[in-house]
């Protein structure tokens, strides 16, 4: 299926592929709206060491507000509207022979070319919230990438592509998983889909329902936040000894939270089961994975666009596609946002620190 949206550039789109129109909220930037914007990230670039810079993270809220208004309003007002499942402001002025060929793998992401956008994405993400990044993924760092890499085809990590990336909340094992992912598209010249849905609960019997709200579920760690996929990583270092620990003995959760009639998810495709034995609980989780890929649709993301994903409402993957690695493959910058960055303090080092680890 192809996304519904609705725009606010002055047009009134038809609804695509029969979805209704709402799914997603999108802003076209205008030429002088996408040229301020990244003038200003340029400016950002050349002031501060890195878009991970303790310094640049404190001041980007207030530098944010230096942004085209038409963008500060957009994002300002979707912060408190809980239908769209993403935000995408589309538009953004990428030149594709200055960004440089696509790296090879995320350690050697951080380019002269992609770093204005780096700068940008955490100036767009702090108008929804602050900006964090896990110590167990991609080195701890705050702004990563989405990119294919040699001998990960089949892996269910991000750098997969023969693999589809199987539908998930990001992080839905933590209760301090995002509340939005962000991802700023630099490159898709094969126009590879990442899949995108909502709850969708309006089939769902009540008392599937009520099973999905009770504590009867486990959510394991993805496979990003293993040892084997960071740079020189200790096994037996806190962080990733409270992963294997959380990858061993899950605690059972509720896959739905919050109000009944616009409840939060968290599940993952590849990493969600029921308790052991609770067969009640395994059958509603069936009933809700059926539902999902029924409603699963596709959203093509240009070089330029930037969608910020409601992680809390809302599931996200990636179609399999077949690699170049030819320096013209797909390639985008994430980030994780979130709305409460005091919520997660037990697991970060210092109340300034982006980095989540494990509690001291």
């Amino acid at each position: 299926m192809t996304v519904a949206l609705t725009t606010h550039d002055g047009s009134v789109p038809s609804p695509a592929g029969g979805e209704p129109p709402g799914m997603c909220d999108a802003l076209s930037l205008s030429a002088r709206e996408a040229v301020d914007a990244l003038a200003l990230a340029t400016r950002c670039a050349s002031e501060y060491a890195g878009s991970d810079d303790a310094a640049f993270l404190t001041d980007a809220p207030v530098i944010a507000h230096e942004l085209p208004r038409r963008i500060r309003l957009f994002l300002a007002r979707a912060r408190l509207d809980e239908r769209p499942h993403a935000l995408l402001l589309r538009g953004n002025a990428v030149d594709d022979e200055l960004l440089g060929p696509t790296p090879e793998h995320w350690r050697s992401a951080r380019t002269p070319g992609s770093r204005p956008f780096s700068f940008l994405l955490v100036l767009y993400a702090s108008l929804l919230g602050d900006v964090f990044a896990w110590a167990t993924q991609q080195d701890g760092r705050v702004v990563t990438d989405v990119l294919p890499a040699r001998g990960a085809e089949h892996s269910l990590v991000s750098s997969s592509s023969w693999q589809e990336l199987g539908w998930h909340t990001e992080d839905a094992f933590s209760p301090y998983r995002a509340d939005y992912v962000g991802l700023f598209s630099l490159r898709n010249a094969d126009g590879v889909a990442t899949t995108l849905t909502g709850t969708p609960l309006d089939e769902l019997d009540e008392e599937t329902i009520d099973l999905l709200f009770q504590e009867r579920f486990l959510i394991r760690p993805d496979d990003s936040h293993l040892p084997v996929n960071n740079s020189a990583a200790r096994p037996d270092s806190p962080e990733f000894e409270e992963i294997a620990r959380t990858a061993r003995a899950p605690v059972p959760v509720p896959v739905l939270t919050g109000h009944r009639a616009a409840p939060d998810l968290r599940i993952d495709s590849d990493f969600s089961a029921a308790v052991a034995g609770d067969e009640e609980a395994a059958q509603a989780l069936e009933r809700l994975r059926a539902r999902v890929d029924a409603a699963l649709y596709d959203v093509v993301l240009r070089p330029g666009d930037v969608a910020f994903i409601d992680n809390r409402r809302a599931v996200h993957g990636r179609r399999s596609f077949q690699p170049r690695y030819d320096g013209h493959d797909r390639w985008l910058k994430r980030i994780n946002v979130t709305s409460d960055l005091r919520r997660s303090r037990v697991v970060r080092d210092s109340a300034e620190s982006r980095v989540l680890g494990v509690a001291r």
